[in-house]
């Protein structure tokens, strides 16, 4: 009917009336107050990816945690190496790991005096090297630099004596532990007996590298003894050696300035 159809547009005119209004009272604010609007737009967006960004965090370093405890890393007092991080374990939280930094090279088994906290979350992104993996006992590197015209086969003879004289009183129990460890873990293990190895890193040079086991908290002093020995032998004969041979070279000047005189 007629007043039907009236009624109807009636109520779309208020319709279209009401929506026409809201639309021009947004516009006239943000007309108005548009910078300011903006700026708290921003802001909000900032406080919203700020949030996100450190939940983020949190999770993938307690992932990490979760991770290093399911994957039996390391425990507290081990020796690890993150990345360029290297010290000994103090403290483990869900969040973080703390470890007093070792030196490397000549410093290898002397605390920096600096302690390092870092994230969990590095164990997702560097491999985790423990050097501790025999508990008590710690498997030293020491390598002797030396040049190819040198004595290197009575250097590496002396470095081999010398490791074995030094470890003997600490290597049946290493090779216990080592055994204990390979039918924990059902898996052959490298021996711990003393071996020297040799190197050529360059043309001209030899390295002897002597492997041997080590309580952990005579390591450092172990280190240094076998050094000091090898060192002391090592050059000593060599010093002999050389007397013997000027001491030979004058005695056959000697002999030969005699048979000159004698057939003159």
């Amino acid at each position: 009917s007629k007043r039907d159809w009236t009624s109807q547009q009636r109520l779309r005119w208020i319709s279209s009336t009401r929506t026409f209004a809201f639309v021009l009272m947004v516009l006239s604010v943000i007309f108005l107050w548009g910078e300011t609007i903006q700026g708290f737009a921003v802001s909000v967006f900032a406080i919203a990816f700020a949030l996100v960004f450190s939940v983020k965090e949190l999770c993938i370093s307690f992932n990490g945690s979760l991770v290093r405890i399911r994957g039996k890393f390391f425990d507290i007092g081990d020796r690890i190496e993150v990345g360029d991080i290297r010290g000994d374990v103090i403290d483990s939280t869900l969040l973080s790991t703390t470890v007093e930094e070792v030196g490397k090279g000549a410093a290898n088994h002397l605390y920096t005096g600096r302690r390092i906290s870092f994230s969990n979350s590095l164990f997702f992104t560097h491999s985790v090297k423990n050097e501790s993996f025999l508990e008590n006992y710690y498997m030293i590197h020491i390598e002797v630099p030396l040049e190819v015209n040198e004595r290197w086969k009575e250097g590496k003879r002396i470095l081999q004596k010398i490791g074995e004289e030094e470890v003997a009183p600490y290597l049946e129990q290493a090779r216990l532990r080592i055994r204990q460890l390979e039918r924990s873990r059902g898996m052959v293990l490298p021996s711990v007996d003393p071996r020297v190895t040799i190197g050529l890193p360059e043309a001209g040079s030899i390295v002897l590298c002597l492997r041997m086991p080590s309580p952990m908290h005579l390591k450092e002093r172990l280190e240094q003894v076998v050094l000091t020995r090898f060192l002391e032998q090592f050059y000593s004969e060599t010093t002999r050696v050389v007397s013997d041979s000027n001491s030979s070279l004058e005695r056959l000047r000697k002999l030969e300035k005699s048979e000159g005189s004698s057939s003159l």
